[in-house]
């Protein structure tokens, strides 16, 4: 169940990328920290939006893990306070 509410939230958010995309079909002068470059806001907005979309799964990842480490140290403290205690 869990793994379908996964795909229809991914399938979402990429129909919602493309339907802002198609909404906007002008150019756009960007400008980096060495280059100057032209592109479609769509393709500008698509580039933005899956670079948050990775940058958010990073720190989730991240701190996911320190919650994940966090518990793992305190089952077992619990583990070593009482032993005589089945799980």
């Amino acid at each position: 169940m869990v793994k379908v509410v996964k795909k229809g939230f991914i399938l979402a958010l990429i129909l919602l990328a493309f339907v802002i995309g198609t909404q906007n079909p002008e150019v756009v002068n960007v400008n980096y920290l060495i280059a100057t470059s032209e592109i479609p806001l769509a393709t500008l907005m698509s580039i933005c939006f899956f670079i948050g979309v990775l940058v958010g799964c990073i720190v989730s990842v991240k701190v996911f893990s320190q919650l994940k480490w966090q518990n793992y140290r305190l089952r077992k403290t619990n583990r070593q306070l009482s032993p005589d205690t089945e799980r």
